[in-house]
């Protein structure tokens, strides 16, 4: 018998984390895969490019696990991935009162 495959609402319930939280988390992998603790981070199965993402029920213990052994906060890890508009803002601001 297959293993069910989980959505990623319901892998977001069951590790307490928001789907912003693990695309952010994804992101990041798919920018640092020989990372470490993107290592720790399961592959999903999807069937196409655009298509929804499927996670084993097996591969909840991985997710959390990432979960509780990244560094948390804006200078942690995931900084490149969640401060982008917030960097973008600061960049904005110096670039108009260098041009005043």
């Amino acid at each position: 018998m297959a293993e069910k495959l989980l959505r990623i609402e319901e892998v977001a319930l069951l590790v307490d984390a928001s789907t912003q939280t693990i695309n952010n988390w994804y992101r990041w992998k798919a920018i640092h895969p020989e990372h470490p603790l993107a290592q720790k981070l399961p592959d999903y199965e999807q069937s196409g490019p655009r298509q929804k993402r499927f996670w084993k029920k097996s591969d909840i213990w991985s997710i959390t696990e990432f979960k509780n052994s990244i560094p948390h906060g804006r200078g942690g890890i995931l900084g490149e991935i969640t401060q982008k508009k917030l960097r973008r803002k600061k960049e904005n601001v110096t670039t108009e009162s260098i041009g005043e």
